[in-house]
């Protein structure tokens, strides 16, 4: 009986973390209106496992970021996009930012216009390869 207890309470840790992209993008978006918006960042997001606390945390570091007016995070395209203040924050302390979140598990590239977060992740692992 013990083992099934367990197993049931596994099963719901596990299932917390399988929400559907719908769900996970369906979250108001916040905006702090306190900020004028003047630059739009989006970057290719690495070490996401899971759509609801993943997406939560770097959601919640971006927004508190002094001079971040939005950030929304797309789990299941591995990317987040961030509406800020130019003259108050830059892409660099962006990046930074998620970065810094826990315990240094994600890690955040600039994403060019006309490139995927999934393309943009593996050239960046293909260069870092290539140099050792």
């Amino acid at each position: 009986m013990r083992y099934f207890g367990l197993l049931f309470l596994a099963f719901l840790a596990f299932s917390s973390c399988s929400n559907s992209q719908s769900e996970a993008l369906v979250e108001e978006v916040s905006v702090n209106e306190d900020v004028v918006a003047d630059a739009k960042s989006q970057l290719a997001i690495e070490g996401m496992v899971c759509s609801m606390g993943c997406v939560s945390a770097i959601q919640d570091k971006l927004r508190s970021t002094p001079g971040v007016a939005s950030a929304l995070v797309n789990y299941d395209e591995s990317y987040a996009t961030i509406e800020y203040d130019s003259k108050l924050v830059n892409e660099g302390e962006l990046i930074a930012a998620v970065g810094s979140i826990g315990d240094n598990s994600y890690s955040a590239l600039p994403l060019e216009d006309d490139e995927t977060a999934e393309e943009t992740i593996v050239v960046e692992e293909e260069s870092t390869t290539s140099e050792e």
